[in-house]
């Protein structure tokens, strides 16, 4: 993660050019598996997991249909794979910004979205297209946010809450929600592309989870005592 809120977004996805960064340059089979894998997120993303093949992937890893197989074993196997990767890094980025390294400027923020846009496009896939798949990462992202939150809290970032379940899956969703309708945030704000939608948002949505929304207590009273009403009947 780089920050919250719209870095949620994007950092739902800062990979850190994990492809190249994370694998010794000496090994080449290691460099080669991080290529299949990245090529099969940007087919996934684009075309999705049953219309990609393992051909194609082949083909835009610069790989042997055999090496995916090698490597992988079949589709499944590199879907697995991607979404492990994706959830470690997306684990230890949140980790890192709510134990005290705050991350990216808005510029920073900026170039990293173009880079992680295969990303973004795999993560709505992954989460819609299959209720199975969607439902195991989903759950994973979820625990990770009840983690990362509760680490912000002793780190003295976040408010407390007496229900942290229940803010992590409101704040997950809150996140996932600008990356599974990008196209519509780039559709009613006119904006240049979904990358400069995203970014248009950071700052209000930056506002909203700093500075609040509400001027005062009343809606969230006026919730609170309707609760109690019904408890107490």
């Amino acid at each position: 993660m780089r920050l919250i809120a719209t870095e949620h977004t994007f950092s739902l996805l800062n990979m850190s050019s994990a492809a190249s960064e994370a694998v010794p340059e000496a090994s080449t089979d290691l460099t080669a598996r991080a290529r299949i894998r990245d090529a099969a997120m940007h087919l996934f993303g684009e075309r999705g997991f049953r219309s990609a093949t393992v051909r194609g992937i082949a083909a835009r890893a610069g790989v042997s249909p055999g090496l995916v197989v090698h490597h992988f074993g079949s589709k499944d196997g590199l879907r697995e794979a991607i979404d492990d990767h994706l959830a470690e890094q997306i684990r230890q980025d949140k980790f890192a910004t709510m134990t005290g390294n705050l991350g990216q400027d808005e510029r920073a923020t900026r170039a990293y979205a173009a880079e992680f846009a295969p990303a973004l496009a795999y993560l709505a896939r992954a989460l819609t297209e299959d209720a199975v798949v969607g439902r195991h990462l989903y759950d994973r992202l979820f625990r990770d946010a009840v983690d990362y939150l509760r680490a912000g809290e002793e780190a003295g970032l976040i408010q407390p809450t007496s229900s942290p379940e229940a803010r992590a899956a409101a704040l997950l969703n809150a996140g996932l929600g600008q990356t599974l309708l990008q196209h519509h945030l780039h559709r009613v704000l006119d904006a240049d592309d979904e990358t400069d939608a995203l970014m248009r948002i950071s700052g209000p949505m930056l506002d909203l989870y700093t500075d609040g929304l509400f001027t005062d207590g009343r809606i969230r009273d006026r919730w609170s005592s309707a609760d109690r009403h019904e408890e107490s009947r």
